[in-house]
Protein backbone atom coordinates (compact mmCIF):
# COMPACT_ATOMS: atom_id res chain seq x y z
CA UNK A 1 0.00 0.00 0.00
CA UNK A 2 1.12 3.51 -0.88
CA UNK A 3 0.87 5.94 2.29
CA UNK A 4 2.13 9.28 1.13
CA UNK A 5 1.54 12.99 3.02
CA UNK A 6 1.35 16.38 0.65
CA UNK A 7 2.59 19.70 2.17
CA UNK A 8 3.07 23.03 0.60
CA UNK A 9 6.04 25.21 1.37
CA UNK A 10 5.10 29.18 0.09
CA UNK A 11 2.66 27.30 -2.75
CA UNK A 12 5.16 24.88 -3.86
CA UNK A 13 3.97 21.08 -3.47
CA UNK A 14 6.08 18.22 -1.99
CA UNK A 15 4.45 14.85 -2.22
CA UNK A 16 6.20 12.79 0.72
CA UNK A 17 6.25 9.19 0.20
CA UNK A 18 6.24 7.53 3.80
CA UNK A 19 5.81 3.96 2.32
CA UNK A 20 4.79 1.62 -0.50
CA UNK A 21 7.57 2.81 -2.67
CA UNK A 22 9.76 0.01 -5.12
CA UNK A 23 12.55 -1.62 -3.28
CA UNK A 24 16.02 -0.03 -4.59
CA UNK A 25 17.87 -2.53 -2.73
CA UNK A 26 20.81 -1.28 -0.23
CA UNK A 27 23.92 0.68 -0.43
CA UNK A 28 24.81 4.52 -1.44
CA UNK A 29 21.96 6.73 -2.05
CA UNK A 30 23.30 8.16 -5.27
CA UNK A 31 23.44 4.34 -6.25
CA UNK A 32 19.42 4.16 -5.34
CA UNK A 33 18.48 7.03 -6.66
CA UNK A 34 19.89 5.95 -10.23
CA UNK A 35 17.96 3.03 -9.40
CA UNK A 36 14.87 4.48 -8.89
CA UNK A 37 15.61 7.04 -12.12
CA UNK A 38 16.36 3.69 -14.63
CA UNK A 39 14.55 1.21 -13.22
CA UNK A 40 10.86 3.15 -11.65
CA UNK A 41 10.17 6.23 -13.91
CA UNK A 42 6.78 5.34 -14.08
CA UNK A 43 6.02 4.43 -10.34
CA UNK A 44 7.59 8.34 -9.68
CA UNK A 45 6.20 10.00 -12.82
CA UNK A 46 2.66 8.34 -11.68
CA UNK A 47 2.58 10.16 -8.50
CA UNK A 48 3.62 13.85 -9.38
CA UNK A 49 1.48 14.70 -12.66
CA UNK A 50 -2.13 14.87 -13.34
CA UNK A 51 -4.73 13.84 -12.57
CA UNK A 52 -3.54 13.77 -9.12
CA UNK A 53 -0.41 15.92 -9.46
CA UNK A 54 1.03 18.83 -10.75
CA UNK A 55 3.72 20.77 -13.51
CA UNK A 56 5.52 21.92 -9.85
CA UNK A 57 5.23 19.27 -7.65
CA UNK A 58 7.92 17.31 -6.07
CA UNK A 59 8.41 14.01 -4.80
CA UNK A 60 9.88 12.79 -1.85
CA UNK A 61 10.37 9.23 -1.29
CA UNK A 62 11.53 8.27 2.29
CA UNK A 63 14.47 5.49 2.29
CA UNK A 64 16.13 3.63 4.35
CA UNK A 65 19.28 5.91 5.39
CA UNK A 66 23.15 4.94 5.02
CA UNK A 67 24.05 6.51 8.38
CA UNK A 68 22.37 4.55 11.15
CA UNK A 69 21.91 8.33 13.90
CA UNK A 70 19.60 9.83 11.01
CA UNK A 71 15.82 9.37 11.03
CA UNK A 72 15.55 8.51 7.24
CA UNK A 73 17.29 8.57 3.98
CA UNK A 74 15.44 10.64 0.81
CA UNK A 75 15.43 10.67 -3.02
CA UNK A 76 13.74 14.12 -4.41
CA UNK A 77 11.97 13.39 -8.33
CA UNK A 78 9.75 15.61 -10.55
CA UNK A 79 7.92 14.71 -13.55
CA UNK A 80 11.34 15.16 -15.63
CA UNK A 81 14.08 13.18 -13.32
CA UNK A 82 15.08 12.38 -9.91
CA UNK A 83 16.82 15.39 -8.88
CA UNK A 84 19.55 16.05 -6.62
CA UNK A 85 17.65 18.14 -4.68
CA UNK A 86 15.08 20.59 -3.87
CA UNK A 87 14.89 23.38 -1.02
CA UNK A 88 11.00 23.60 -0.57
CA UNK A 89 11.09 19.45 -0.52
CA UNK A 90 13.51 19.68 2.53
CA UNK A 91 11.33 22.47 4.16
CA UNK A 92 8.37 20.29 3.39
CA UNK A 93 9.76 16.96 4.38
CA UNK A 94 11.04 18.11 8.01
CA UNK A 95 7.37 19.78 8.21
CA UNK A 96 5.87 16.28 7.36
CA UNK A 97 8.38 14.43 9.70
CA UNK A 98 7.36 16.29 12.64
CA UNK A 99 3.59 16.13 12.13
CA UNK A 100 3.95 12.57 12.29
CA UNK A 101 6.09 12.33 15.10
CA UNK A 102 9.20 11.61 13.59
CA UNK A 103 11.29 14.59 14.82
CA UNK A 104 11.15 17.07 16.91
CA UNK A 105 12.51 20.02 17.51
CA UNK A 106 16.82 19.77 18.08
CA UNK A 107 16.67 16.36 15.80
Amino acid sequence: MLVVVDSHTEGEPTRVILEGGPDLGSGPLSDRAKRLATEHKDFYRSLVVEPYGQEAMVGALLVEPTDPSCVTGVIYFDAAAVIGMCGHGTIGLAATLAHIGKIGVGT
